[in-house]
């Protein structure tokens, strides 16, 4: 089994861990937290750390299959909603959400799983 590193300026590692992994044709992701004032800011920055990630692997968020979802509030849920799904496409991925206290002030971190195209 050879995993491969995948990094992107626009994401890169808070600590000692890999941005990303491709493993065969599947591409882990570490969850990613947004920049902004706002759950929506942080939530479409968020998203836009994983798609640069999925960029790297020769995927695009229409590649996700699995996504989990930590909020430090969970009664920002409907917002941050709204902002996922206009980005993610149908048949939209799996998804589990859950409070939890995240570090530095994040509102949202998203984890996802993506299997890359046959062309990859």
């Amino acid at each position: 089994m050879t995993k491969t590193v995948i990094t992107s300026v626009s994401a890169p590692p808070a600590g000692p861990y890999s941005p990303g992994l491709t493993v065969g044709e599947w591409v882990f992701l570490a969850g990613q937290t947004g920049s902004g004032e706002t759950i929506e800011a942080q939530t479409e920055d968020a998203i836009g750390k994983v798609a640069a990630l999925l960029d790297q692997a020769g995927c695009t968020l229409d590649d996700v299959v699995s996504c989990l979802v930590h909020l430090a509030d969970l009664s920002v849920f409907e917002r941050y909603n709204a902002v996922y799904e206009q980005r993610f496409p149908q048949p939209r991925p799996v998804r589990t959400t859950v409070g939890a206290s995240l570090l530095g002030g994040a509102m949202v971190e998203i984890t996802a799983v993506a299997r890359r195209p046959a062309s990859s």
